[in-house]
């Protein structure tokens, strides 16, 4: 048996939660097949059907890992449809998806090395539920891919994959305008803002304001405690994207702003 340093890693995105037995379900169909490869839980709390977080997510997410790394992600509107499963190959990992166009800020960031719609049906499970490919489908074939199985063995190249439009700030004259992508479980208000469109206003960070909600941010804080509590504050967060928040409060809540909403930084 090989040693099990030498198995990629494989990762597990999706909207299943953690009340049901679905993800629970899908581990024991690759420890079934490959009792030693190391599985990482990403997240199971994507929204229902958020194709679009699902796609910000794993983009600011998979270069965490190791080079081979086998990212799956099911978040799958479309599950028992004629939508196909791809397997992407770029930036040194593999992506097995649905394809909705969660690979879309990916491939808008890196051209694909290699694609491969799936439809071997030898590497999935024998009798496959029209509305969990999870476990009978996606969970399968990941890991024959960690056991050595090639690409080439799992279906046809192809070189298409649909997309979906990911929203990029808007760099105007004198303010960089963006939107809330994604609201956390603190109630934090993450945008599509990255910190090299900040650079865009030739300003120090601490001169920046930023515009939310009908309130009005001055500067950009390094921590949470650096107001007092319930105070509305933004910050770089830990994807790199400006993110809004209160202080030991809902920054959501608190302005009633909500996934899609615009937020202007201006100098």
């Amino acid at each position: 048996m090989m040693h099990p340093n030498t198995y990629p890693m494989i990762t597990l995105t999706t909207d299943f939660g953690l009340k049901d037995e679905y993800v629970g379900l899908m581990k024991g169909v690759v420890k079934s097949i490959n009792p030693m490869v190391p599985v990482v839980d990403l997240t199971h709390y994507i929204p229902p059907q958020d194709v679009k977080w699902a796609a910000h997510l794993i983009y600011y997410s998979y270069s965490y890992f190791p080079a081979g790394t086998i990212h799956v992600i099911v978040v799958d509107p479309g599950v028992g449809s004629s939508r196909q499963i791809k397997l992407l190959k770029t930036a040194g990992h593999y992506f097995l998806f649905p394809d909705n166009g969660v690979m879309s800020k990916i491939v808008g960031k890196h051209e694909p090395e290699e694609i491969w719609e799936v439809n071997n049906e030898q590497y999935f499970l024998d009798d496959i539920s029209s509305t969990f490919h999870g476990r009978d489908i996606f969970a399968p074939v990941a890991a024959h891919l960690s056991v050595g199985i090639q690409p080439a063995q799992l279906g046809i190249r192809t070189h298409e994959l649909y997309a979906v439009h990911i929203h990029e700030p808007e760099v105007l004259e004198d303010r960089v305008e963006g939107h809330v992508i994604h609201v956390d479980q603190f109630g934090n208000l993450i945008t599509n803002i990255e910190e090299g469109f900040l650079r865009t206003l030739h300003t120090r960070y601490k001169d920046l304001v930023i515009d939310v909600g009908g309130r009005r941010i001055h500067g950009l804080s390094k921590s949470y405690t650096m107001v007092r509590p319930g105070g509305l504050l933004a910050n770089l967060g830990s994807k790199g994207l400006l993110e809004v928040s209160v202080n030991r409060g809902d920054a959501s809540s608190s302005l009633g702003v909500y996934e899609g909403d615009l937020v202007k930084v201006s100098s």
